[in-house]
Protein backbone atom coordinates (compact mmCIF):
# COMPACT_ATOMS: atom_id res chain seq x y z
CA UNK A 1 0.00 0.00 0.00
CA UNK A 2 1.42 3.37 -1.04
CA UNK A 3 0.78 6.65 0.79
CA UNK A 4 2.05 10.15 -0.07
CA UNK A 5 2.98 12.30 2.93
CA UNK A 6 3.99 15.77 1.73
CA UNK A 7 6.82 15.00 -0.68
CA UNK A 8 7.61 11.40 0.31
CA UNK A 9 5.85 8.26 -0.89
CA UNK A 10 5.74 5.51 1.73
CA UNK A 11 5.25 1.84 0.96
CA UNK A 12 3.34 0.46 3.92
CA UNK A 13 3.26 -3.08 2.66
CA UNK A 14 0.65 -4.89 4.72
CA UNK A 15 -1.23 -2.30 6.79
CA UNK A 16 -2.15 -4.74 9.57
CA UNK A 17 1.49 -5.76 10.00
CA UNK A 18 2.51 -2.12 10.48
CA UNK A 19 -0.29 -1.49 12.96
CA UNK A 20 0.53 -4.64 14.95
CA UNK A 21 4.32 -4.25 14.83
CA UNK A 22 4.47 -3.01 18.41
CA UNK A 23 6.31 0.13 17.25
CA UNK A 24 3.23 2.35 17.49
CA UNK A 25 2.89 3.67 21.04
CA UNK A 26 -0.82 2.88 21.12
CA UNK A 27 -2.59 -0.27 22.22
CA UNK A 28 -4.80 -2.18 19.80
CA UNK A 29 -7.83 -0.82 21.64
CA UNK A 30 -6.55 2.75 21.31
CA UNK A 31 -5.91 2.27 17.59
CA UNK A 32 -9.39 0.82 17.06
CA UNK A 33 -11.07 3.75 18.85
CA UNK A 34 -8.88 6.51 17.39
CA UNK A 35 -11.03 9.24 15.86
CA UNK A 36 -10.19 11.39 12.86
CA UNK A 37 -9.98 14.44 15.13
CA UNK A 38 -7.50 12.72 17.46
CA UNK A 39 -5.45 11.55 14.52
CA UNK A 40 -5.40 15.03 13.02
CA UNK A 41 -4.09 16.35 16.32
CA UNK A 42 -1.32 13.71 16.35
CA UNK A 43 -0.29 14.64 12.81
CA UNK A 44 -0.42 18.38 13.52
CA UNK A 45 1.68 17.98 16.67
CA UNK A 46 4.28 15.92 14.80
CA UNK A 47 4.52 18.37 11.89
CA UNK A 48 4.57 21.37 14.23
CA UNK A 49 7.51 19.84 16.11
CA UNK A 50 9.34 19.01 12.85
CA UNK A 51 8.05 20.39 9.53
CA UNK A 52 10.43 18.03 7.68
CA UNK A 53 9.41 14.96 9.66
CA UNK A 54 8.87 12.83 6.53
CA UNK A 55 12.59 13.14 5.79
CA UNK A 56 13.91 13.36 9.36
CA UNK A 57 11.81 10.59 10.95
CA UNK A 58 10.45 8.42 8.13
CA UNK A 59 9.70 5.44 10.37
CA UNK A 60 7.61 7.68 12.64
CA UNK A 61 5.70 9.00 9.63
CA UNK A 62 5.24 5.48 8.28
CA UNK A 63 3.34 4.67 11.48
CA UNK A 64 1.31 7.88 11.24
CA UNK A 65 0.26 7.11 7.67
CA UNK A 66 -0.65 3.57 8.71
CA UNK A 67 -2.95 5.06 11.34
CA UNK A 68 -4.41 7.45 8.75
CA UNK A 69 -5.03 4.56 6.37
CA UNK A 70 -6.81 2.67 9.15
CA UNK A 71 -8.91 5.58 10.43
CA UNK A 72 -9.63 7.17 7.02
CA UNK A 73 -9.34 4.30 4.53
CA UNK A 74 -10.18 6.52 1.53
CA UNK A 75 -7.15 8.75 2.05
CA UNK A 76 -3.79 7.84 0.55
CA UNK A 77 -2.18 11.28 0.41
CA UNK A 78 -1.68 14.04 2.94
CA UNK A 79 -0.27 17.53 2.65
CA UNK A 80 0.64 18.84 6.11
CA UNK A 81 2.08 22.35 6.25
CA UNK A 82 3.31 24.36 9.22
CA UNK A 83 3.37 28.09 8.52
CA UNK A 84 6.73 29.67 9.36
CA UNK A 85 5.11 31.91 11.98
CA UNK A 86 2.97 29.19 13.57
CA UNK A 87 2.76 29.41 17.34
CA UNK A 88 0.86 26.19 17.98
CA UNK A 89 0.15 22.82 16.44
CA UNK A 90 -3.43 23.89 15.69
CA UNK A 91 -2.06 26.13 12.92
CA UNK A 92 -0.68 23.21 10.90
CA UNK A 93 -2.81 22.85 7.79
CA UNK A 94 -3.89 19.39 6.65
CA UNK A 95 -5.24 18.37 3.27
CA UNK A 96 -6.14 14.77 2.49
CA UNK A 97 -6.68 13.25 -0.93
CA UNK A 98 -7.46 9.96 -2.60
CA UNK A 99 -4.93 9.55 -5.40
CA UNK A 100 -5.09 6.86 -8.04
CA UNK A 101 -2.76 3.91 -7.51
CA UNK A 102 -1.34 4.58 -10.97
CA UNK A 103 -0.26 8.08 -9.93
CA UNK A 104 1.16 6.87 -6.60
CA UNK A 105 3.07 4.08 -8.34
CA UNK A 106 4.52 6.59 -10.80
CA UNK A 107 5.58 8.88 -7.94
CA UNK A 108 7.05 5.88 -6.06
CA UNK A 109 9.06 4.89 -9.12
CA UNK A 110 10.37 8.43 -9.58
CA UNK A 111 11.23 8.66 -5.88
CA UNK A 112 13.11 5.36 -6.06
CA UNK A 113 15.05 6.67 -9.07
CA UNK A 114 15.81 9.97 -7.29
CA UNK A 115 13.72 11.96 -9.77
CA UNK A 116 10.70 12.95 -7.66
CA UNK A 117 10.16 16.70 -7.26
CA UNK A 118 7.72 18.80 -5.24
CA UNK A 119 6.59 20.44 -8.50
CA UNK A 120 5.71 17.02 -9.93
CA UNK A 121 3.73 16.13 -6.79
CA UNK A 122 1.85 19.43 -6.90
CA UNK A 123 0.96 18.94 -10.57
CA UNK A 124 -0.08 15.29 -10.29
CA UNK A 125 -1.72 15.30 -6.87
CA UNK A 126 -2.66 18.62 -5.32
CA UNK A 127 -3.59 20.60 -8.42
CA UNK A 128 -5.52 17.61 -9.77
CA UNK A 129 -7.41 16.91 -6.51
Amino acid sequence: MLFLFNDVVFDLGDLKSVLRSGKIPLSTAQIETLTAAQLNSLVREAVFADPHIAHNKPEHVRHLVALISFVAPGANALLAVRPDDATGFQEVGLRYANVSITTLASLWRDQTNGDLTAHQINDQVWLAA
